[in-house]
């Protein structure tokens, strides 16, 4: 009896761990973009972010796989917070193929430079298709989990305005990318942790 108590406790220790493992390394993910893009910016003070793409970073003499080798990460970050959604929240669900095939361009992002045409298209494919992904997943949860369900249709739909209104009125593509690119870091950490938003959401009263 005391085994099986013992064994219980040591599996919720190991589990709380894991748990723990997977938020930090989410964050050091995150932590490793912003520093990535602050290093690039300061290094490469001749390029402005009101006046390129992100992309003008991967071609950039010597920081260039620097920004790619960051990207990839991130690529990697988001295929396996997205897998830890779907099981959590839609297990053996198809959008986990929508999902894989959107990181998939990603990497494809970062590993081809923008000399290359076909990088624009797996960029595209990536802006389009990631975020499609939070809409469809959504509108599949808003029966089982209405909060985290209309949240994730909200933030989709901003990642596609917000982007499209800084391209009409700063003329960049830059901006416009770190605007997408927050709305999808706030899904992620919205879904990562959930029980503290929906905490937060309940204080008012929603």
């Amino acid at each position: 009896m005391f085994d099986n108590v013992a064994n219980t406790d040591y599996m919720i220790n190991v589990r709380a761990r894991v748990a723990r493992l997977k938020q930090i390394h989410y964050l050091i993910a995150i932590a490793l973009f912003i520093g990535t893009l602050f290093f690039c910016s300061m290094y490469a003070s001749d390029l402005k972010l009101t006046t390129i793409s992100l992309s003008h970073f991967g071609i950039y003499k010597k920081i260039g796989f620097f920004w790619n080798a960051s990207l990839f990460i991130i690529g990697v970050t988001l295929f396996i917070e997205a897998f830890l959604n779907i099981n959590k929240y839609m297990p053996k669900s198809w959008l986990l193929y929508l999902f894989i095939a959107s990181v998939i361009c990603l990497l494809f992002t970062a590993s081809i430079n923008m000399n290359h045409k076909v990088h624009y298209y797996f960029a595209y494919c990536y802006f389009i298709g990631y975020t499609f992904s939070i809409f469809l997943f959504g509108y599949s949860i808003m029966k089982t989990d209405f909060r985290i369900g209309i949240t994730s249709i909200i933030i989709s739909i901003l990642s596609v305005i917000c982007p499209i209104l800084a391209i009409m009125y700063l003329h960049t593509f830059a901006i416009p990318e770190l605007t997408h690119t927050f709305f999808i870091f706030l899904w992620v950490s919205i879904t990562k942790f959930d029980t503290q938003y929906r905490n937060f959401l309940k204080r008012f009263g929603l």
